[in-house]
């Protein structure tokens, strides 16, 4: 999209619509690349605040700040071997989050089901690594959006138990994160279809570029944030732990126990 920089010619299966090397020869996407701050701040809040004990949850959230790190290296150079330090770890992370919940939630033998969603997750790593232009964007977008729906559904299920044992300012923890996550999701979306228009360029309707990609790592990583709290407080209550919920500033979760 832009001339060539420091990291040479693109090859990452996607090319998003920020324009490359437009603020420094030494990062192609500079917006894109710096927002993914906010899962490297949001993940690690995650991992230190857990009050439930359960080392799944830590590691959670230290799988959420690799996530970002690897959505600023992928933003910053446009590599493909950086694209898989972003998308490959995401699917690493929803995993967990998974794993969490349906152990949390039903009675299965927890062994022999972290063995087989750890292999699930490795085949499909290795299926979204093996592929390129397309075709990987396709693979990989599929196959984390079908573990994001589950997790949706698995979240509800823990607003529902929480709405009934009188917790509902826990449980609005599952509207909020929802919401923020939508409206992150629309923003991909509309940066993802309609780039000529909204880019800033001769084409665009609008004389600058909004860089709402960068606008989407901020809301989903603050609706995501949202969702593993709700999701520590559903262990705590199954688990029996008292804990108490606040908010900093009005806008980020924290839970914490008593």
């Amino acid at each position: 999209m832009a001339p060539v920089g420091y990291w040479g010619d693109v090859t990452s299966s996607v090319d998003w619509c920020e324009e490359n090397y437009e603020w420094t020869p030494y990062i192609a996407e500079f917006f894109n690349s710096w927002s993914s701050i906010a899962m490297i701040v949001l993940g690690e809040a995650c991992a230190r605040m857990n009050p439930t004990g359960y080392n799944a949850f830590t590691l959670l959230g230290r799988s959420i700040t690799v996530v970002g790190v690897g959505s600023w290296l992928f933003h910053a150079t446009l590599k493909y071997s950086m694209q898989m330090t972003d998308e490959l770890p995401m699917l690493w992370s929803i995993s967990i989050a998974c794993y969490i919940a349906v152990t949390l939630q039903y009675k299965v033998d927890s062994r022999r089901f972290k063995h087989l969603l750890t292999l699930w997750t490795l085949f499909v790593s290795v299926m979204t690594a093996g592929f390129s232009g397309q075709v990987q964007f396709v693979l990989f977008q599929a196959s984390f959006n079908i573990l994001s729906l589950v997790m949706a559904f698995l979240c509800w299920r823990g607003k529902r138990d929480l709405e009934a044992s009188q917790m509902g300012h826990v449980a609005a923890l599952f509207s909020a994160g929802i919401k923020w996550y939508l409206a992150a999701a629309v923003i991909w979306l509309t940066d993802t279809n309609l780039c000529s228009y909204i880019n800033g360029l001769d084409s665009s309707i609008l004389p600058f570029n909004m860089q709402l990609h960068a606008w989407w790592h901020v809301l989903a990583s603050l609706g995501l944030v949202y969702l593993v709290v709700l999701l520590m407080g559903h262990y705590c209550l199954l688990k029996g732990i008292a804990f108490k919920l606040r908010f900093i500033l009005g806008v980020f979760p924290y839970i914490h126990a008593e």
